[in-house]
Formats: C-alpha cells, sequence, structure tokens
C-alpha cells in the first residue's frame, strides 16, 4: 500500500520529490509530470515513489528518452538493467530490473541471457508505461548459484549491469562466458579475452566444450584473475619496461 506521505503529497509530487534529490528542481519536476502518472496502482503499492524515481532516471536515459539529454543520443542503448537487493525478498536471492525504452523486451530474449550470466530465473513482473509508449520496466527473480554472496554481487553491481546491458543491446555476445562476470569478478572486457583465448585454442584443436572451459574458470576465480592480470601485463602499453615487477 501507499504510504501515508505520498497519500498526503500525491503520486507526482512524490515523484517529483524523490527525483529532486538526483536532478536539479525544474528538471524533476518536468520529468514527474511525463513519467509519474503513468505507473499503474499495483506498482506504487508495492515499490513507491523512491524506486519510481529510481526506475525514471534509468528509463531517461535510454532511446528516444535520452534525446535532449547531457550525453543522450537517440541512437543510444535502447534497453539497460539495475541489479538491487529487496530488503524483505529471501537471504540468497537478488533482483534485477530491465529497462526497454519503448514497448516491451520479448522474454525469448531476457531470460536466455541472464541464465548465461549464471542467474535463475524465478519469476518476472513486467510494468508497462502508457502501453509501452515510455518504456517497460521487467522485475526478475533472480535465484543465485550455492555459494554465491548475494552482498559481493551488489558491491560489483555496476559492472554487471553494463554487461548485462551490453548484451542485451547487441553490443557483446551471449554466452557462459558472461557467468565469469559475476561469478569470476572480471569486467565484461576481460570476459571477452578469455573467449577469443578458448576460440584460439579450440582452432589449435582442443577439445574441450566452451561449458567445461567455462565452469573450471568459474570455480577458480582466483586463477581466472591471475591469467587475466598477466594478459594485462604482457599487453597492456601502459606497463611499458616494468612488465616483470
Amino acid at each position: 500500500t501507499l504510504s501515508i506521505p505520498t497519500m498526503l503529497r500525491g503520486w507526482t509530487e512524490a515523484v517529483e520529490t524523490e527525483l529532486a534529490t538526483h536532478l536539479e528542481g525544474s528538471r524533476a519536476a518536468a520529468i514527474a509530470l511525463r513519467f509519474a502518472e503513468a505507473f499503474p496502482t499495483p506498482y506504487r503499492g508495492r515499490f513507491g515513489a523512491q524506486e519510481a524515481a529510481l526506475d525514471i532516471l534509468r528509463l531517461r536515459g535510454l532511446g528516444h528518452h535520452a534525446v535532449g539529454e547531457q550525453g543522450g543520443d537517440e541512437h543510444g542503448r535502447q534497453r539497460g538493467a539495475r541489479l538491487y537487493r529487496d530488503p524483505s525478498g529471501t537471504a540468497h536471492a537478488l533482483r534485477l530490473k530491465l529497462y526497454q525504452a519503448e514497448g516491451s523486451l520479448p522474454l525469448s530474449e531476457g531470460v536466455p541471457a541472464l541464465e548465461d550470466f549464471g542467474f535463475y530465473v524465478r519469476s518476472e513482473m513486467p510494468t508497462v508505461l502508457d502501453e509501452g509508449r515510455l518504456g517497460t520496466i521487467h522485475d526478475f527473480l533472480l535465484d543465485l548459484k550455492p555459494g554465491a554472496d548475494p552482498k559481493a554481487l551488489i558491491d560489483r553491481s555496476s559492472a554487471i549491469e553494463e554487461a548485462i546491458a551490453a548484451v542485451l543491446n547487441a553490443e557483446a555476445e551471449n554466452d557462459p562466458f558472461n557467468r565469469l562476470v559475476p561469478e569470476a569478478g572480471l569486467s565484461a572486457r576481460e570476459a571477452n579475452w578469455l573467449r577469443a583465448f578458448y576460440r584460439y585454442l579450440r582452432q589449435v584443436g582442443m577439445s574441450f566444450t566452451i561449458y567445461t572451459v567455462v565452469d573450471a574458470l568459474a570455480a577458480a576465480p582466483d586463477v581466472t584473475r591471475a591469467l587475466v592480470a598477466l594478459f594485462t601485463a604482457r599487453h597492456d602499453p601502459e606497463f611499458g619496461n616494468a612488465r616483470d615487477e
């Protein structure tokens, strides 16, 4: 249910107040007028104005919403991601919101991508704004693998979100090597180095499948990160003459 302060202020004003903690006042008011009333009643009761403001901030950086925004580009990304922890949720689960700038994200695209990051999708709840004209927020409940640390994943949420968004926007490949971002603590770029190395080894005759290789790398994250560090030391020009140190 809506909180008492939200009911007293009104939904749009409550959202504007939350946006004003991130944006200049007149800008917050304009954005609240554009988005706030599009949120359906079930969303308002479940998430509240603070969460709506966070979702709006993510949506306004995507697709046609980003036109005229600082750094915005109408040809930019159509999809974004935000990983968060539900205080009322189970201890060994996280929530992930996927944002679509216009229309909705087909689950046939979203679910396989998340599974290749090592997440198990338990449920999904879409919030469609203005029949999709203002976009859709897909809220996923994710079960984690045994041994996964939810706090550690939240601490690295920016890197994980960026990697997921890159896949959903067809900027990066969708395969099991993406598991190394949450499970081994790699960046998407570092995981891509190992993906390329694996493909080279396959070309010269290595017979191990991609699943066997990724399982081994994910099971030994310290070794995996050491491999990446060695690759960086050998090939990053910024190391200069200090590669052996």
